[in-house]
């Protein structure tokens, strides 16, 4: 890794608990894309001699590609990432109401369900 991509510098001042920051004055999300694109554009060093010669990067995508025609979950992966993933689809309903027809509302709720209860207990009365 190259010195720049680490960041500042840290330094702990004697009798200081905290460490501070020396050097430039970067952004985590900055140093983090600068380091991933220096670590993906490495050669890969790793065991797998199918991959010698290749960057880190080229060695991932072809490993999961490798992996796609057995591995469900590779191959979704491989499938979302150079295809795009699929469209979703979402409903939103938008409702509109006011306090006092939201109350009305319950009230015709609540008569409805009074009736039903009267009609009941009056088919109950009918076969005493």
């Amino acid at each position: 890794m190259k010195t720049e991509d680490r960041g500042p510098r840290l330094t702990l001042p004697p009798g200081a608990t905290v460490p501070i920051p020396i050097g430039r004055d970067v952004s985590i999300s900055q140093i983090a894309e600068s380091c991933l694109e220096t670590v993906a554009q490495e050669q890969y060093d790793g065991p797998d001699p199918r991959f010698k010669g290749k960057t880190r990067i080229a060695a991932t995508v072809l490993s999961l590609a490798l992996d796609a025609p057995h591995d469900p979950e590779a191959r979704k992966e491989l499938l979302d990432r150079t295809m795009g993933k699929p469209r979703q689809r979402v409903d939103n309903v938008n409702v509109n109401l006011t306090l006092s027809g939201f109350l009305g509302q319950l009230a015709q709720e609540e008569e409805t369900v009074e009736a039903t209860f009267k009609e009941e207990d009056d088919d109950k009365d009918m076969f005493k």
